[in-house]
């Protein structure tokens, strides 16, 4: 924040520089004696005009002529020449509005800055730009730096949408948008207030109650609270088929022993999912994870963030019908299924799942892969640090069109992004042909880079790829 206030006193110097001057300055005083040398350069010439007509070169009318003329030109002179000295009382209004403005403007500026201005984007900013420099070998200076271009444009973009809300405090869309911005940052506090106002526009909606409960447990290290609980238990109660709350309702009651309840939640889950999709194997892991817990067996990994693992379609929670909102509500129609149909909000309809066979250059977007990490630098992570693969355009704005978040302990795995996986309803896959992917495994849970943690980027991907090979094999530093 220092070097922006220094250019703001200097801008303000600046301006006070050009407006006060002016205001104090005094016209120059005739200099003095001058009005005595006129008078006596007329008399010369008076005397002059007399001893030409003694020596009969000029006519006595001539002489009264030219003497008439003469005196003219002296009264202009002297008018000419007379002192500019202001009155004392217009001196005395330039000092006062020298002085008010020297006060005034600086504190307009302060005000109007903290009315139209952001002061937090100016703090991220400056976050971003005094991070340690990133080294590391086999070109992964320019990822870095393509990392920190990236998240400022982010930061920007968040902070740009959270100032409009400020003065369109009844847009649900918005505060969505916003509440998924704030997840994939790692402020889920910040995301937790934004689902609040969403639910303040839109009450009941189950989708953005499933989502507040799962940005309260990240919120609290996962551990379960009583909101959480409560926000599960109504978006069940508006919707029994809402998938991410039954996934999550599934994970609350394992953790707290109740292994007949979560297999309860999950098996009715797995019967919205389609069989072959990725949800289906994770949700059918953790099936078997409860089984065996009912068994009395160890139950391990059940303690995993199950949230993203639900394979909800995206709800438009303002009730309004736009096409942005519908493209935003639907999955694409190779992962399309009654989840679709069921957890779309009012305002939304979901494609159904087709057979037809797809030219594959107007498929919806689809990238499809492998996560894994590198083998020299699996010392370096935990099993619950959080993972992130997303797809940002290749040129353009840094705002990621699609991210998916894991744990450490679900690696190596599949992934997939499409129009589901979108932040916002205006940047999605669909709306690119080629993109850049990445992975980066983060210590503190945040999405921006930090020192010690991992990434790779796959710089130019189809939006239609599959079986990538996403590693990451990259220490930022």
């Amino acid at each position: 924040m220092t070097p922006l206030w220094i250019v703001v006193v200097l801008l303000l110097l600046a301006t006070l520089l050009c407006l006060i001057p002016p205001l104090l300055r005094r016209a120059p005083p005739t200099a003095p004696g001058a009005e005595d040398s006129l008078r006596a350069f007329y008399l010369a010439r008076r005397e002059q005009l007399q001893r030409d007509l003694r020596a009969g070169s000029l006519s006595p009318e001539a002489k009264l002529r030219a003497e008439e003329e003469m005196q003219r030109e002296l009264l202009q002179d002297l008018a000419a020449r007379q002192t500019r000295v202001g009155p004392l009382g217009g001196q005395r209004a330039g000092v006062a509005a020298a002085c008010l403005l020297s006060v005034l403007v600086p504190v307009a500026a302060v005000l109007l800055y903290g009315k139209l201005g952001n002061p937090r984007a100016a703090a991220d900013m400056t976050l971003a730009s005094t991070a340690p420099a990133h080294a590391s070998p086999s070109g992964s200076d320019a990822q870095n730096a393509a990392g920190d271009g990236a998240r400022d444009d982010m930061a920007l973009a968040i902070n740009a949408l959270a100032q409009r809300l400020r003065g369109a405090p009844d847009d649900a869309d918005g505060w969505y948008t916003l509440a998924r911005s704030y997840e994939t940052l790692g402020r889920y506090a910040d995301a937790v207030a934004a689902y609040r106002q969403v639910l303040r526009l839109v009450p009941g909606q189950p989708v953005v109650l499933a989502d507040l409960a799962d940005a309260l447990l990240s919120n609290n290290q996962g551990k379960p609270d009583a909101d959480a609980i409560a926000a599960v238990a109504q978006a069940l109660a508006n919707d029994p088929d809402q998938p991410k709350a039954l996934a999550l309702a599934g994970m609350m009651a394992l953790r707290r022993g109740d292994a007949a309840e979560a297999l309860g939640h999950w098996e009715r889950l797995q019967a919205l999912l389609p069989a072959d999709s990725e949800a289906a194997r994770q949700i059918q892991s953790n099936i078997s994870q409860a089984r065996a817990m009912a068994r009395g067996a160890p139950a391990g990994g059940a303690d995993n963030d199950l949230s993203n693992n639900s394979a909800t379609a995206t709800p438009n929670p303002s009730g309004k019908t736009s096409p942005n909102s519908l493209a935003y509500a639907a999955p694409d129609a190779a992962t399309a299924s009654t989840t679709a149909s069921t957890t779309a909000s009012p305002s939304t309809t979901a494609r159904p799942a087709t057979n037809t066979t797809t030219n594959p250059a107007t498929a919806p977007a689809r990238i499809s892969g492998h996560a894994r990490i590198a083998d020299s630098l699996a010392d370096r992570v935990k099993p619950d640090d959080t993972v992130f693969i997303l797809a940002r355009p290749v040129s353009g704005s840094r705002m990621p069109l699609a991210i998916s978040r894991w744990r450490v302990s679900d690696l190596p795995r599949a992934f997939v992004l499409d129009d589901s996986s979108a932040m916002s309803p205006q940047a999605t896959l669909s709306g690119a042909s080629r993109v850049r992917v990445e992975i980066r495994i983060s210590r503190s849970g945040a999405a921006a880079a930090q020192p010690g943690d991992l990434q790779g980027v796959l710089p130019d991907v189809d939006v239609r790829a599959g079986d990538l090979d996403l590693v990451a094999d990259t220490l930022v530093r």
